[in-house]
């Protein structure tokens, strides 16, 4: 009987199904605790539908375009926008790179639809062959690739050899049962921080085993990527605009992404890979917060600019002054001179007008609190009064107030 034993179990043995989260680094479940909490503080962050909207398309591209970078796509993220937003064509030599971004959004666009129609999200051998199909779809292949097929030949991969063709079926039933009863695990877990570890651990592990079964001729990463992404997206824990962060942080250091899956094949260092994805994924989404507080920060200081203008008199002038403030770079210095062509609009009204008018439009700025002169013809906006609570000094709004009228003792 011996002999009809599954050929993996000796060429593969790493293929365990198996993983002990106590082989994780103390430090690490640190950085676990992070990640859960900046993505409750994204989860929890109202925004405009319209701003939510185009930061999700933002990242979805993104995500996308890392995704198939990793695989030598050389597209950058300007190039994308400009196909999937603008319909900008890429010269025929080209398109097969605008085809493999379009199929990764495509997919993960899937995945968004699959979130609301079926939360509990189950992997499935179907489900895995439909979207590799739709991942190579109308793309050139090799004659041993067939989209939604698994292999029936050998595969190599720089100097690793994917699991033997004949083991495929078996190994991937065995994953997907795998990674279903850890997300049974996770949805079970009542404590929400838990079950996200859970459902972080279901998702690197099946893309961790799915590299190292290599069921398909072609297109194993991207599906390892976007199962990773699924199993994210379907743990109620982590936001949409974070599921496909990985995806950047695999693509940005990529000779460690493969240096840290051979290691965990060659040294049986699963453990390695999951540290190096956990601080990836938590470094990931403090860029994301960081982003999106600067857009609550502009939304602010919109608010706030018309909350100052509600007791000025609806006059053209008014409106020219709000627009100057509007105008203004949040984070730069501007000479007097330069604030006149902030914008076209704001030219075309001071065109033809003396210098006089601007003094005077700058002057109630700064009364409004609105700009502030940092020494003679150098402004900046006021939109730092929107750091209530940074802790420097230099830099927390009310730090600066208090510094400003002469409160604070030197």
């Amino acid at each position: 009987m011996a002999g009809n034993a599954p050929q993996y179990l000796s060429s593969h043995p790493w293929l365990t199904f198996k993983f002990d989260s106590r082989e994780l680094p103390t430090p690490l479940w640190a950085h676990l605790g992070e990640s859960y909490s900046k993505c409750q503080h994204l989860v929890g962050t109202p925004l405009q539908p319209s701003v939510a909207l185009r930061l999700s398309e933002v990242y979805l591209r993104r995500g996308a375009l890392s995704s198939a970078a990793i695989e030598g796509n050389t597209l950058n993220e300007q190039e994308v926008e400009d196909i999937l937003v603008n319909n900008k064509k890429l010269p025929e030599s080209q398109q097969y790179l605008e085809q493999e971004v379009r199929n990764v959004v495509d997919a993960l666009t899937e995945v968004r639809v699959e979130v609301y129609d079926n939360p509990q999200f189950r992997l499935t051998k179907q489900w895995i062959l439909d979207k590799h199909e739709r991942l190579l779809r109308d793309l050139e292949l090799e004659d041993h690739v067939t989209p939604g097929r698994y292999r029936t030949v050998p595969v190599v991969v720089g100097p690793y050899r994917g699991a033997p063709a004949q083991d495929v079926p078996e190994l991937m039933d065995k994953l997907c049962e795998w990674v279903n009863e850890m997300i049974d695990s996770a949805q079970s877990e009542k404590a929400a921080d838990q079950s996200f570890f859970y459902s972080f651990y279901a998702a690197t592990l099946a893309h961790l085993y799915l590299a190292w079964i290599h069921p398909f001729g072609d297109g194993n990463g991207r599906l390892a990527r976007l199962i990773e992404c699924a199993i994210l997206a379907h743990s109620h824990s982590v936001p949409w605009i974070s599921t496909s962060v990985l995806s950047n942080h695999y693509n940005r250091t990529k000779s460690k992404y493969y240096q840290k899956l051979d290691a965990a094949s060659r040294q049986l260092d699963v453990a390695g890979f999951i540290a190096y994805s956990i601080t990836g994924f938590r470094d990931q989404l403090r860029l994301q917060v960081k982003d999106v507080q600067a857009v609550q920060r502009g939304v602010a200081w919109v608010n706030y600019v018309h909350e100052k203008f509600q007791g000025e008199p609806s006059t053209p002038t008014a409106r020219r002054r709000r627009a100057v403030a509007l105008a203004m770079p949040h984070d730069a210095l501007v000479e007097k001179k330069s604030i006149k062509v902030l914008t076209t609009e704001i030219a075309a009204e001071y065109a033809r007008t003396s210098d006089k008018l601007l003094a005077r439009d700058l002057t109630k700025l700064c009364e409004l609190e609105l700009i502030d002169e940092m020494e003679a013809g150098v402004f900046e906006s006021g939109i730092w009064r929107m750091d209530a609570f940074l802790p420097s000094p230099e830099l927390g709004a009310f730090s600066r107030v208090v510094a400003r009228q002469g409160k604070v003792e030197k």
